[in-house]
């Protein structure tokens, strides 16, 4: 094994000779394997390693036993110790994070930090081959394109901090053989065997249920698959930086100009607007429904804009996108303000499941999801309305893979057209509001729910689509639920 890692690192060109070297050791034996196989590879390339532990504080005195054991180990090759802690479960609750979410955002902090206090420009982590193929799985099922599948990269920048993986290419059983032959001592983390984690699931349950029942080379097979799109991600994010080129301030707001970007490749025009969202630090918004709502506002070459974050929105103007953000929630208004009838272009994107404020209107929107004996009957929920209710407090069901796994908010744009429940064709909104004889105040305040193709879906306080519906065929349903914004001041 350890010559299988020294191939590694020459090949991928991980390490460099004298070079100065953060490791990241938890204590398991993945860590353990990379820390002694860097130790007896450093005499010949000339490194300086230095251990970094990060204790997320998750299994009490567990974890600070691992503390422990790792200072004491680095201290039996006669390497340096920083070491560093936070309470991970307090920080996902604060910021509404999945516990390993927290962790793996409290570590690489710590590391950054760290590698930036020793003036150290480059982290080793012990991510192994069965690390890639569960990083692929879990990215699989929960949605994700080039970029994602290409799961772990052997080498990639965090900050200002080049992480690099080793053990890339080495299997875990491998790594267990290497620890038996060393006598290696390693600690056990008992949450990796913790079911409540998918991960975990993945590891445990999916991958030999898989070996078992279609492919015993499963493993081998996905790893060279995220090999192969970690090339193709590579030359993909090098194109985008041809057309794109960082965005361009102009008048205190982040600009990217789309003329010469629509005239590219789709997947390329994808990827430069994606570069540019988290390269402006609006990361948590950046997901393939946002990229391409932003895709095609640009190219209908209408004005319109979006909303990102309580803090952050893109508007088309012309030929360019242009990101607006906010200090302290309170977004900058240019010369002259935005014009009333710009309001309709606005879209909030929502949270599903999860709980949106959106302050512009007023509302606080919650959506839930309901599978199995949870859905409710069809009778119960699918009576059409015949009048328009005020949209502060407003309750609907809707059939979830209908929508498509998005949800999205607007306002009433001339031209609307949708079908509602018990009707046979589409209807413009505006004979609708006509009909019912809607003030023409509320026509503007009016919610419409967008799903993912950007079809209307349920006007707020009138009748859902059609095609929307809960029917007897429904496997899972939303709840959208709405009501009046708490007054905060």
């Amino acid at each position: 094994m350890l010559e299988k890692i020294r191939q590694t690192i020459l090949e991928r060109r991980l390490l460099a000779p004298r070079e100065r070297v953060l490791v990241g050791v938890s204590g398991g034996p993945d860590s353990l394997a990379l820390l002694d196989a860097l130790a007896a590879l450093a005499p010949e390339f000339g490194w300086r390693l230095h251990v970094a532990h990060f204790n997320h504080r998750l299994r009490g005195a567990d974890s600070d036993g691992d503390e422990a054991f790792v200072h004491e180990t680095a201290g039996g090759y006669g390497l340096p110790f920083s070491a560093g802690g936070g309470d991970v479960r307090a920080f996902a609750a604060e910021a509404k994070l999945s516990i390993e979410d927290a962790a793996r955002r409290s570590r690489h902090g710590f590391f950054q930090d760290t590698a930036r206090a020793l003036g150290l420009e480059k982290l080793a982590l012990g991510h192994n081959a069965d690390d890639q193929v569960e990083t692929l799985l879990q990215r699989l099922l929960r949605g994700a394109g080039t970029r994602g599948l290409a799961a772990i990269h052997a080498s990639n920048r965090l900050g200002d901090v080049i992480v690099v993986r080793p053990l890339l290419d080495v299997w875990k059983t491998e790594i267990l053989g290497y620890i038996r032959q060393r006598g290696l001592k390693f600690r056990e983390d008992s949450s990796n065997r913790d079911l409540q984690f998918q991960r975990n699931k993945i590891r445990h349950e999916l991958i030999p249920a898989l070996e078992r029942d279609y492919n015993p080379a499963l493993k081998p097979l996905l790893h060279q698959t995220a090999e192969m799109l970690a090339a193709e991600d590579e030359w993909m994010e090098a194109e985008a930086a041809r057309v794109f080129g960082g965005g361009k301030k102009k008048a205190g707001r982040v600009t990217l100009q789309t003329g010469r970007l629509l005239r590219e490749h789709l997947a390329v025009q994808r990827r430069a607007i994606y570069r540019w969202l988290l390269d402006n630090d609006v990361g948590a918004a950046v997901d393939f429904e946002t990229v391409e709502t932003l895709r095609r506002m640009a190219a209908s070459g209408q004005p319109a804009q979006l909303t990102l974050t309580e803090e952050a929105r893109v508007l088309w103007t012309e030929d360019r996108l242009e990101m607006e953000k906010s200090e302290g929630g309170r977004r900058k208004v240019g010369k002259g303000g935005l014009k009333a009838e710009s309001e309709g272009a606005t879209t909030w994107r929502l949270k599903v499941p999860g709980v949106t404020e959106i302050p512009a209107l007023g509302i606080v929107v919650e959506v839930e999801l309901a599978m199995g004996s949870r859905v409710p009957k069809p009778r119960a929920v699918a009576n059409p309305k015949s009048k328009i209710q005020n949209p502060k407090s407003l309750e609907e069901w809707l059939d979830a893979d209908a929508i498509g796994g998005t949800l999205a908010v607007r306002m009433w744009r001339p031209g609307d057209r949708y079908q509602p429940i018990g009707m046979t064709t589409a209807k413009k909104l505006q004979n609708i509001f006509v009909d019912e004889k809607t003030p023409v105040q509320l026509r503007h305040r009016t919610p419409l729910f967008l799903a993912i193709n950007s079809e209307i879906c349920w006007v707020a306080g009138y009748r859902i689509g059609e095609k929307f519906k809960i029917t007897a065929a429904t496997a899972r349903a939303v709840r959208i639920c709405i009501r009046p914004q708490k007054d905060k001041s």
